[in-house]
């Protein structure tokens, strides 16, 4: 797989990723991280903890990889990849997966899910691992990505239950709540951060966890 250190790209094969793994008590993937924002900050407060940078977009991802090689962070990772084109070597090997405001073919795919994407996400989890998802949009904001993706309506818990529902094979819900624009700071996003001063729109954190194989 490759992997962004600063303004580089390298390769790391399985057993050098399962190596830097070992040495931390949990490992955490952030799917869709765009610029790492909440690798980096993260990394920085829980040094105990490997977190993980997933995305396709090598400029995007190099915002903050830059930063992280600056300072020397040996728990952060910056890994190119998406969804549709996960690494062989990040199965079976993350504790927790945070897929925060997703937008594009990520919101899609994550909303309108199939098994196919659903056993991904399962795979690249150890057994009663844990996803957790925060999103939200509002069709009179976003009209044309909304029809563009034909994203279903989220109003309330049934209908983000419902949205999820291809989950329920291999993944049980523990928690989910509607969050405030006050959460959205805790999130250590970009993304989020420019929502908070937006306007108001549904936002849900949905928590599931992996049923042990």
């Amino acid at each position: 797989m490759i992997v962004i250190t600063g303004d580089k790209k390298n390769e790391m094969d399985k057993n050098s990723l399962r190596e830097m793994c070992s040495k931390h008590k949990k490992v955490i993937l952030d799917l869709g991280t765009g610029d790492g924002r909440f690798v980096y900050k993260n990394a920085l407060k829980n040094k105990n903890s490997l977190y993980i940078g997933l995305d396709p977009a090598e400029k995007q991802i190099k915002i903050y990889s830059k930063k992280a090689n600056r300072r020397r962070l040996k728990n952060a990772l910056y890994i190119l990849g998406s969804l549709e084109k996960i690494p062989e070597e990040l199965l079976s090997t993350t504790d927790k997966i945070f897929v925060n405001l997703p937008w594009g073919t990520l919101l899609e795919k994550i909303v309108r899910s199939n098994e196919t994407y659903t056993k991904r996400l399962s795979k690249i989890l150890k057994n009663d691992g844990e996803i957790e998802i925060i999103f939200g949009y509002v069709p009179e904001l976003e009209p044309s990505e909304t029809e563009r993706l034909n994203l279903p309506k989220i109003e309330n818990e049934s209908d983000v239950l419902k949205a999820f529902s291809t989950f329920k094979k291999m993944f049980e819900v523990v928690e989910m709540k509607r969050l405030l624009k006050v959460d959205l700071d805790k999130i250590e996003t970009t993304w989020a951060k420019k929502l908070k001063f937006g306007k108001d729109r549904f936002i849900y954190k949905i928590v599931l966890k992996k049923i042990a194989e």
